[in-house]
């Protein structure tokens, strides 16, 4: 890359040197006026302080240091660079850098004055040619992607070859097109993907791809890529649920998101290193500390943060396996009633942690970490005694030499700017010496390789030779890294081949990943004695970079390699098989029979696990299937293999004559193996359901349930009675052990059940003479009921009920007994009225046939903003005799006004007009005027003069109601002891007040509340329950779907393929809606959550619920 025009002055250079030189030889421990900040907890020796709150930046998505030093902002319209003029620590005005991007930058790197982020358009660049710290004007667009969304386009990084780096989410639309690269390591991207560009944004292609929506991801100081990517929260407690993972991204490696119901288990042949998994959790930044400021554990640590626990963990990495293993931190945690969620970290200048916090709407602010505590020495690479046998006398020893190599953040822009006008200063054969001098730090020498590489041609043929035989494997592994790019030399097939024998895997990785980006650009058959030993290297993912390299061998070359392999080495059949698979793609019979070979041999049980995975990704890979539910996404093949079917059958034989084998690990992949391949034979369902047991995990029974929905044989009559028994159990089993359940769990069990009754009809009846049956989970399984049984079913739950005194009532179990005809149960129902979590179902089932006992409950239900439970409500006054009081016609008014202009509500409107017009005996308007908007409006004012002239005092009092009461609750807020709060009665209380319908269960429409309380404060909490309707996140807000035959269906989108989507109402009824069905979809900023939660409501119920919240 050629260095910019731009000259250094000598009074410029000696800022830089001292800017670069100062700490090297003693690391900072300087402390700002700041306080500590009492809301964060850090560990010993580490304060917190708030450098920047809300008042400057409200909302933030990202954040970085710019090539000033200084922290610099974005969130939705903005781009700020914060100032601290005086020094302090606390910065207290900002400059407005940008008015955009609009949607917010959700990635920021600044080369000079200029800014590249992620926004609007894609990848953009602001300018500012003057220097004066405001964009000149619209940015250019150099990469155009899908942006603003949570799963869109991410971070923007410059690596240490001076590539730009390009994280995007799995909606970002990333495919072949974005590709220009011809040794592109991925060559069909699928779902969110890392992106490298050319240092002048002009050719591109992906790295890595399969993540779900990894959102940052930094360099380590070997020039390592890690990202920390999200889970799929919905599927939490099924068997392909995983956590958040911290992600070693290695080049061509896919991170195992395939779809909502199939995410790859990281025991996976194919899987790149997970180096760190953390459960739940939102992933946001990611950074690498390679400043001096923190003690030695730290240096060199990745930092990732987490918004929905609101935490920032901290990774020291090691070495192992060829890629790397931790022992993570808990860095930084919430406090108290302080709302912590963190957007992005960051290193600036003076060794500090910086960490900015907002998203979704909330609260804005950047904090500040600095080490205060003893100061520690730095660990040098050699002992004195070898740095002084070893040195090799450097020609001149140049303080602008020692600022390049010792830069702290190299690729930071700050970094960046102070370093690379030096580079200019010194002569290139410096930077070769100092690479070859083993005086130097390991650190050091990297650097030097780096720049060499970068910017001064690639590494000369002189120093190639020398360097192959260094001690550091740090340095051999960064030379292995530098032939893959422009360089003088002619030789790299044969140096190549050499570091593929090196003893270090990471040496060895790093050739491989060479070999790989190179192609056929070098003559790959001088490499392949090399590549020979990487085969079936000890390290597990030298190996898996081995088939990836191999991957890209011309036939010829694949042949003698694979030639060369014994036929007893398992490790090395299988990275070749696995080769051959990314090679051809499809279904590779040759994969299959050597993964069955290798898992009856003789073999270690990881490397027999692999052999399964092989046989799995020979059969064309699992899911997701065509024409099959989502829940077998992870049990069945990707491909028809119906033109193999003949020889499928003796695999099935062996496969199930090695089923169950002797270890549970094994058991479970084989199971699934076998699954791909549905076999017809009673015997093996017998030993599949042997595996579910009184005491077995409720996760692992649904796995062997699911492959016993893909064997297709008739069931006996044990067999019924066993698969019963475990379909029953399970909600038993979750109870007890405490299990969390999301909104796609119900989806995917109905999927599972409703595939075992299509195999055994009979099933719905064992089920419903379960003993255990009658469990609120239970009632799922009447969907598959056949009409005759409803009466058992509904006889079992009520015998539940009569046990157990707590049973918990849902509103699916409310339906049932709403499709009971007898007096009893419908007054059970309507008993049920004040659970205030059960009043929808409730009025739902009443109002099916009203009666005039339940008219108090219908006026009621007016009030609610569910426009189901409106709906309800007006069908049953539709056949209620008119009112006898002003009152009641007044609030149905209320309701008319209150209500938006969508169809659905345009037609209940109409209803409404039509009813005030019978009950009044007044014909104001006509209820078509409410379709025009104009027409509407003077409808409206009309009723509403005629109403208030009628009955004026009524009038006043109905619509001042809602206004008062929301004035007192605030009030009331004010009055509370929070430290008397219990928080077991706010468990109660969460659960009468409907909270647990939306959050934290298997039916949850809302977000899960976990963490809740760390990242949002007390007040933002409260004030989010009374206005629910103020900041919806767009995953929660209204979707409004119409079909072509005129019907309109409101709520959530829970699933969605491009055949089709599935809507959940406020009643967690779903509505499967096909794509050709649809006639329009669109979607409106407010909550399916009610106002009003708060209402009646002490002082002691808002402690006590505060309480709760405060213990998820």
């Amino acid at each position: 890359m050629p260095f910019s025009d731009s000259c250094i002055t000598g009074q410029r250079l000696i800022l830089l040197l001292v800017c670069l030189t100062g700490p090297v030889f003693a690391p900072l421990n300087t402390t700002s006026a700041a306080e500590a900040f009492s809301g964060l907890k850090v560990p010993e020796g580490f304060r917190a302080t708030l450098y920047a709150d809300d008042d400057l930046a409200h909302d933030i998505y990202s954040m970085t240091i710019d090539s000033q030093g200084r922290v610099v902002v974005s969130g939705p319209g903005y781009v700020r660079i914060l100032i601290d003029a005086d020094g302090d620590g606390v910065a207290e005005s900002f400059q407005q850098y940008a008015d955009g991007p609009a949607t917010g930058a959700q990635g920021m790197y600044f080369l000079g004055r200029d800014l590249l982020c992620t926004g609007d358009a894609g990848l953009i660049r602001y300018r500012d040619e003057n220097a004066d710290d405001r964009a000149d004007g619209k940015p250019d667009v150099f990469l155009r992607t899908r942006t603003g969304g949570e799963h869109n386009t991410h971070s923007i990084q410059r690596g240490p070859d001076g590539y730009w780096y390009l994280l995007l989410g799995n909606t970002a639309g990333i495919n072949e097109k974005y590709i220009t690269g011809r040794t592109s390591p991925v060559k069909k991207p699928y779902a969110g993907t890392l992106m490298r560009l050319s240092p002048d944004l002009t050719q591109g292609e992906v790295i890595a791809d399969g993540f779900r929506n990894a959102y940052d991801f930094a360099f380590n100081p070997n020039g390592d890529v890690f990202t920390y990517d999200s889970d799929g929260e919905r599927d939490i407690s099924l068997p392909w649920y995983r956590p958040t993972r911290v992600f070693h991204v290695l080049p061509g490696s896919n991170a195992g998101w395939r779809s909502r119901s199939w995410k790859r288990p990281d025991s996976f042949l194919d899987m790149p290193p997970a180096i760190a998994a953390f459960h739940r959790g939102s992933p946001t930044g990611v950074s690498c500390y390679q400043q001096r400021q923190f003690p030695q554990e730290y240096q060199g640590a990745l930092f990732v943060a987490d918004w929905t626990f609101g935490r920032v963990h901290a990774i020291p990495m090691r070495y192992y396996q060829g890629s790397y293993a931790s022992d993570p931190i808990d860095f930084i945690t919430g406090v108290g009633q302080f709302g912590f969620a963190p957007t992005d970290l960051a290193v600036g200048p003076d060794g500090c942690l910086y960490v900015s916090v907002g998203g979704r709407g909330t609260r804005g602010s950047v904090f500040k970490i600095e080490y205060i505590g003893p100061i520690e020495a730095q660990k040098p690479d050699l002992t004195s005694a070898e740095v002084a046998e070893n040195t090799i006398q450097e020609t001149e020893t140049l303080p602008a030499l020692d600022a390049c190599l010792s830069a702290p953040q190299p690729l930071s822009s700050w970094s960046r700017e102070n370093w690379f006008p030096l580079v200019k200063t010194i002569r290139p054969e410096a930077f070769s010496e100092a690479a070859l001098n083993p005086g130097r730090s390991a650190a050091q020498r990297v650097r030097a390789i780096e720049i060499i590489t970068e910017l001064l041609g690639g590494v000369p043929d002189s120093l190639i030779e020398p360097l192959l035989q260094d001690r550091s494997e740090r340095v051999r592994a960064r030379l292995a890294w530098s032939l893959a790019y422009p360089g003088p030399s002619m030789q790299k097939a044969k140096w190549l081949n050499q570091l593929l024998q090196d003893d270090s895997p990471l040496v060895a990785r790093f050739a491989l990943e060479t070999l790989l980006q190179l192609g056929d650009q070098v003559n790959q058959g001088e490499c392949l004695t090399g590549l020979q030993k990487t085969l079936d290297a000890t390290a597990r993912y030298v190996r898996q970079s081995a088939a990836r390299a191999a991957a890209t061998l011309n036939a010829a070359d694949f042949k003698t390699l694979s030639d060369r392999v014994e036929a007893s080495n398992g490790a090395a059949l299988i990275t070749l098989a696995y080769a051959k698979i990314i090679k051809e793609g499809g279904v590779v019979p040759l994969a299959v029979r050597t993964g069955i070979t290798v898992f009856e041999g003789d073999y270690q049980t990881d490397l027999r696990l692999d052999a399964l995975r092989l046989i799995q990704l020979g059969l064309g890979d699992l899911g997701p299937p065509t024409k099959m539910a989502a829940v077998f996404d992870g049990y069945a093949n990707g491909v028809d293999l119906a033109e193999y079917e003949r020889q499928l059958d003796p695999i099935r034989i062996r496969l199930m004559d090695a089923f169950p084998s002797s270890h549970e690990v094994l058991d479970y992949e084989l199971a699934r193996t076998l699954s791909m391949l549905a076999p017809y034979n009673p015997r093996l369902l017998d030993r599949i359901l042997e595996k579910i047991t009184d005491d077995s995990d409720p996760v692992n029974d649904i796995h062997y349930l699911i492959v016993a929905a893909r064997i297709p044989s008739d069931r006996s009559t044990a067999q019924s009675k066993k698969i019963a028994k475990a379909l029953v159990s399970i909600d038993e089993k979750l109870l007890r052990l405490k299990l969390p359940q999301d909104t796609n769990w119900d989806d995917r069990f109905k999927e599972l059940y409703a595939q075992l009754v299509k195999i055994d009809a009979d099933l719905p009846r064992q089920i419903v003479e379960q003993p255990g049956f009658g469990l609120p989970g239970h009632v799922l399984f009447l969907s598959q009921l056949p009409g005759q049984l409803l009466g058992t079913a509904i006889a079992a739950f009520e015998r539940k009920i009569e046990a157990d005194p707590d049973f918990l009532w849902t509103s699916d179990v409310v339906f049932l007994f709403g499709e009971s005809k007898k007096p009893a149960h419908r007054e059970m129902i309507r008993n049920l009225y004040d659970n205030f979590a059960l009043q929808p179902a409730v009025l739902a089932v009443l109002s099916s046939s009203p009666e005039e006992q339940d008219r108090d409950k219908f006026f009621e239900g007016l009030d609610s903003s569910q426009i189901e439970v409106l709906e309800a409500c007006i069908s049953a006054l539709e056949k209620l005799t008119p009112p006898t009081s002003p009152d009641e016609t007044i609030r149905l008014f209320a309701t008319l006004r209150r209500m938006d202009n969508d169809k659905r509500e345009q037609k209940l409107q109409s209803r409404i007009v039509t009813l005030l017009q019978k009950w009044t005996g007044q014909q104001i308007g006509d209820p078509a005027d409410i379709a025009d908007p104009t027409k509407q409006r003077a409808l409206i004012q009309a009723w509403s003069d005629w109403l208030s002239g009628q009955s004026p005092e009524v009038y006043a009092r109905i619509f001042k109601l809602g206004g008062e009461e929301t004035e007192k609750l605030n009030a009331m807020l004010e009055t509370v002891d929070w430290e008397a709060g219990n928080s077991e009665h706010g468990a109660e209380l969460f659960r009468k007040r409907a909270c647990i319908q939306c959050h934290g269960n298997r039916s949850a429409l809302g977000p899960a509340l976990a963490g809740v309380a760390k990242r949002f404060s007390r007040k933002d909490l409260f004030t989010a329950i009374v206005a629910p309707n103020r900041d919806v996140s767009p995953r929660y807000q209204t979707t409004i779907v119409g079909t072509v035959d005129g019907k309109v269906y409101t709520g959530l989108v829970v699933y969605r393929s491009v055949d089709g989507l599935t809507l959940r109402n406020s009643n967690n009824q779903t509505t499967r809606i096909e794509a050709d069905e649809i006639d329009f979809e669109s979607k409106k900023s407010s909550s399916l959550m009610p106002e009003g939660l708060l209402k009646d409501l002490t002082p002691a119920d808002l402690a006590d619920l505060n309480a709760y919240l405060q213990s998820l």
